[in-house]
């Protein structure tokens, strides 16, 4: 879908939503708390994920600028609500960083829906971009090869602006390495390698992928990076 479509329907959705401005490190859970609420993302990062008993983070998806966030349920909301809450009832919306939000009703989404049709489908298209990162975080997450799992995720979180890829500087060394499960040193001599290949380059805190064509062979062929599992 084009970019100019998917501003046009945010948009829409925003005029009839009501803006919240949350901190880094907030629940919140249209899914859990029965709101039978959708939110859009307008700037920071979101995530999917829970903690477990030891404190553990584990995250199941990143949710980024413009974005709709809570697509599933609202489909699901015509089966019924109970049965929603059985489904996520062990993961949580949490902001990674401080949000803008707006929160949209279920009622606002239907009606929208049935007035321009199009924005069911990009809704739709939303969900199945988000399953298909999911799927292909969970498949990495059974490769052997770190460096692999690492090139899939920088593919996966970079957002194009102006012509380049690159990542929010939310998404450190320390954050990718918490997403994949391993140690952040592991992350950062793989991305040294990467920066040595001129495939990334730092500005700042920010990575930017300098030949995402490149990046996309080595994450089928990682190793003409090396093993750092």
């Amino acid at each position: 879908m084009k970019e100019n479509e998917r501003d046009h329907f945010l948009e829409i959705l925003c005029r009839e939503g009501t803006r919240i401005q949350l901190d880094k490190n907030q629940y919140f859970s249209s899914i859990i708390n029965h709101e039978n609420t959708a939110y859009c993302l307008i700037s920071g990062v979101c995530a999917l994920l829970r903690f477990t008993q030891n404190g553990e983070e584990i995250i199941y998806h990143y949710f980024r600028e413009k974005d709709l966030i809570g697509g599933v349920p609202f489909f699901l909301s015509h089966k019924g609500a109970a049965q929603i809450n059985t489904l996520y009832n062990f993961c949580s919306l949490y902001t990674k960083t401080e949000c803008i939000l707006y929160k949209i009703p279920f009622s606002v989404l239907e009606r929208k829906i049935k007035e321009e049709p199009e924005i069911g489908y990009w809704i739709s298209e939303g969900i199945a971009r988000h399953f298909m990162e999911e799927i292909s975080h969970v498949h990495s997450s059974k490769e052997d090869h770190t460096s692999g799992r690492l090139c899939r995720t920088l593919i996966e979180l970079a957002n194009e602006k102006n012509g380049r890829y690159e990542l929010q500087k939310y998404f450190t060394y320390t954050e990718l390495a918490r997403y994949l499960g391993v140690h952040s040193v592991t992350v950062s001599k793989i991305m040294l390698v990467l920066k040595k290949m001129k495939v990334i380059e730092k500005e700042g805190h920010k990575t930017v992928i300098c030949d995402m064509e490149q990046l996309k062979y080595l994450a089928e062929n990682p190793h003409e990076i090396g093993d750092f599992s």
